[in-house]
């Protein structure tokens, strides 16, 4: 699934229609940190791979709340940020498994005629931007060097 920005703004719509609180406070947040991106780089509209970067940290957000909350004991933090996340999650590509990326990263490594890390992941994040686990994709990478 593609991400753009109208995608956004018709589902911000939508969730003020239905008048689902949570949705149209997660949809204005990301909205938000979009155009700030983009005031901030001065440029008209976003590629696709810093949107997805962009809907990533506010999955991180997300994670670090629950952290927080877990050791507050705060159930009812917990269950709100990870319906947060459940709502960012449906704005990214399906994540590729470690069998998927490992025969990937296998194949950019015979094609480049390399196993360092650095020219492996530039190529693997050009190719399948937003798809991966940049923590995964390191392991297996390092895997492969061994």
């Amino acid at each position: 699934m593609a991400i753009n920005e109208a995608d956004l703004q018709r589902d911000l719509q939508n969730a003020m229609r239905a008048r689902d609180r949570q949705r149209i406070d997660v949809l204005r947040g990301l909205i938000a940190a979009i155009k700030n991106a983009k005031v901030e780089r001065q440029v008209p509209a976003l590629p696709e791979p810093e949107l997805l970067g962009l809907v990533r940290k506010e999955l991180n957000k997300r994670a670090e709340i629950i952290t927080y909350a877990k050791q507050a004991g705060r159930s009812d933090a917990i269950a709100q940020a990870e319906a947060e996340q459940q709502i960012l999650n449906a704005y990214l590509p399906q994540q590729l498994d470690a069998d998927a990326l490992r025969s990937i990263v296998s194949a950019i490594a015979a094609e480049l005629k390399t196993t360092q890390i650095g020219p492996l992941m530039a190529e693997l994040r050009k190719r399948h931007a937003g798809q991966f686990d940049g923590k995964l994709a390191s392991e297996v990478i390092k895997e492969l060097a061994r």
